[in-house]
């Protein structure tokens, strides 16, 4: 079992436990695989959960195990929406750990196409160009996702100075 493993194994190393090798990703799958799963729910909209899959040759294409939504909404940032998903990725592995050792569990098809992120898409996030034009929620989500204390979030530069750029959201309200 890996949890959050963020290498490939190759082929041979896959056949060498018998029943195979399973992966808990904080991605609901087949959304997000790759990296930054976090970052990429908040960018596109797409589910956020944590699944439980078989690591095959692929980036996170195996077959599906169990997954789980979790909620969040635009309060969320990369680091709180991470953290959502740590809590659930144990929650998960707990309820289906005796289910998987006991090969009591079936796999989940599904039919949707999902996406697939490497570490440069994170990065093409890093520069916000002050001279674009940006959608605003597009811009608030790049700004939401790369909120993730302690690490600096996307910048601009202006008069060849650099400018990081962290968000905080409320409810009205709160």
């Amino acid at each position: 079992t890996s949890i959050y493993f963020g290498y490939i194994l190759s082929s041979k190393m896959l056949k060498i436990p018998p029943k195979g090798v399973i992966n808990l990703h904080p991605a609901f799958l087949p959304y997000n695989k790759g990296a930054n799963p976090n970052v990429w729910s908040i960018i596109e909209g797409t589910p956020s959960g944590v699944s439980l899959h078989f690591i095959d040759e692929g980036i996170d294409t195996g077959p599906i195990i169990e997954r789980e939504k979790v909620n969040s909404d635009y309060t969320d940032t990369g680091k709180t929406l991470y953290e959502k998903l740590e809590k659930a990725s144990i929650k998960l592995f707990k309820q289906k750990w005796e289910s998987i050792k006991n090969d009591n569990f079936s796999i989940i098809k599904t039919k949707e196409k999902g996406s697939m992120h490497y570490v440069k898409d994170f990065h093409s996030l890093d520069e916000i160009d002050p001279k674009k034009k940006y959608y605003a929620l597009d811009l608030i989500n790049i700004l939401r996702a790369r909120t993730f204390d302690p690490y600096k979030g996307s910048f601009f530069k202006i008069d060849g100075k650099k400018y990081y750029i962290e968000i905080k959201i409320t409810r009205d309200n709160e």
